[in-house]
């Protein structure tokens, strides 16, 4: 038997994998994963997830495999009360802790690879992996029943009925589609539009690096302990003007990741001078948080080799699909953002649920699948471009930079010109905290579900009546 169509997912990250986990839970959908590598390889250390995103992954049949390796002990519980994050100031000699952000549910935390691994193990044979296949180009043909062409940079070819451009923050497949979408604006005579299409291909700087590094538990119980007994459950947050550290534990709490970010937010926009990772030496490391606490600068001895990241991400996008509604984005690729409320993988997840819920459906067919992606991408893209803002707000203010936050707003100066923390400033930074990551827990994306599905059958139905009325 014929399969319904023809999937290609171009890239193997957290979006492929799962929206190919997702699909081949339908016989009649066939699926290939085109991976540039020649082997599956997480970049980055830990991922987090929040209620919400947990939701999905135990509808997919995920829950079990990736229980086993999260930071959760015990039972897993949707009602109960958790902190989510911990906020403590700590650009002084004496750090504050300052406010508990808490919500109903667990906050998930893995290993990047353990997560992939427990990923991979649900992606069944019938799914088709082809390593070593970098995107070089694609053809859309105008005929929407005939096959879209994949070029690879080895010279080799493939056909396929839709495209899911999963490959990350470089995407070959926005870089395609995209240069397509700024020639077309050209030929309109739309300068404005094809300078802004075109900006839209390139990555940009958030002015933000973030230095990396994972800690033996042992290790910092020996040389941090406080940081130590503060960071075995949820995230902590280390704040201070222009900086601050995320810690929080991985691989069944063996390890303690760290990310420190470092921010000139008058870089915010430009394109990135120098490689995006690099090795950097300890003491590049201490320098850049030397006005922080002693617990926290013990922490970051206790990283012997560090890395820097230059913290990138994907200009907002006019739509995460091609004119001909059968390429679409997933994931980075549609909406890198800053990691600032933990929730890149899982918007890439929540990406991947609504792609397979349409095409899945039994009003998918080869004449709807163009109408779905077009659904997907008014249901995915609002919501994905509103926790890009999220984020980006986010690390705003945990870098004491959001108007009315800011290190000035939060600190005051007694008699004797001595400055200290203001607590009801303080506070009210850590409610905005609370407020922007409250719909990590308290909402679902079933409505959107739902929404997307009622539109794919809407439009399958009106298909329907107009083939009957020219008979």
């Amino acid at each position: 038997m014929s399969p319904k169509f023809r999937v290609a997912i171009v890239g193997g990250g957290i979006a492929g994998l799962v929206l190919a986990v997702a699909l081949s839970k339908s016989p009649d959908i066939e699926v290939h994963i085109y991976e540039a590598a020649h082997q599956f390889s997480e970049i980055g250390a830990g991922i987090g997830m929040f209620p919400r995103v947990w939701k999905i992954m135990r509808a997919l049949g995920l829950d079990r495999d990736l229980a086993a390796v999260s930071s959760v002990q015990g039972e897993i519980n949707d009602e109960t009360e958790t902190s989510l994050l911990k906020l403590r100031k700590s650009d002084q000699d004496e750090g504050l802790y300052f406010y508990d952000v808490h919500g109903q549910g667990h906050t998930f935390l893995f290993h990047r690879a353990d997560f992939q691994q427990a990923i991979m193990k649900n992606i069944p044979p019938s799914c088709a992996t082809h390593f070593s296949k970098r995107l070089a180009s694609l053809d859309e043909p105008s005929n929407k029943e005939d096959s879209i062409l994949l070029h690879f940079t080895d010279r080799s070819t493939a056909t396929c009925d839709v495209v899911f451009g999963a490959d990350g923050i470089k995407s070959a497949v926005r870089a395609a589609v995209w240069q397509k979408k700024v020639d077309s604006a050209i030929a309109l005579g739309d300068r404005e539009r094809a300078t802004r299409l075109a900006e839209q291909i390139t990555p940009m700087w958030s002015g933000t690096v973030a230095y990396r590094g994972l800690i033996p538990i042992e290790m910092l119980k020996d040389k941090a302990p406080k940081i130590a007994l503060a960071s075995h459950t949820c995230p902590m947050l280390y704040l201070g003007k222009n900086k601050h550290l995320v810690v929080f534990p991985i691989s069944r709490g063996k390890l303690i990741n760290v990310v420190a970010f470092f921010s000139r937010p008058d870089q915010e926009g430009t394109q990135y001078e120098g490689p995006a990772v690099t090795n950097v030496t300890q003491e590049e490391l201490l320098s850049a948080f030397e006005d922080f606490e002693q617990p926290a600068q013990d922490l970051l001895r206790c990283i012997e080799k560090p890395s820097r990241w230059a913290v990138q991400s994907v200009r907002p996008l006019d739509s995460h699909i091609s004119d001909s509604g059968r390429v679409a984005l997933v994931g980075d690729a549609a909406h890198a953002m800053t990691p600032h409320q933990g929730s890149g993988a899982g918007q890439a997840i929540e990406d991947a649920y609504i792609l397979s819920s349409l095409l899945q459906h039994p009003a998918c067919t080869r004449k709807t699948l163009p109408e779905a992606i077009k659904i997907y991408d008014n249901i995915r893209r609002p919501f994905s471009q509103r926790i890009w803002r999220n984020s980006r707000k986010a690390g705003l203010i945990y870098d004491f930079n959001w108007p009315g936050l800011s290190d000035k707003e939060v600190m005051h100066q007694a008699e004797g010109g001595r400055w200290y923390a203001d607590l009801d400033a303080l506070r009210r930074l850590g409610n905005h905290v609370q407020e922007l990551q409250e719909w990590t827990w308290r909402t679902t994306i079933d409505s959107d579900r739902a929404l997307a599905i009622e539109m794919l059958e809407k439009c399958a139905e009106e298909q329907r009546l107009q083939g009957r009325s020219r008979m």
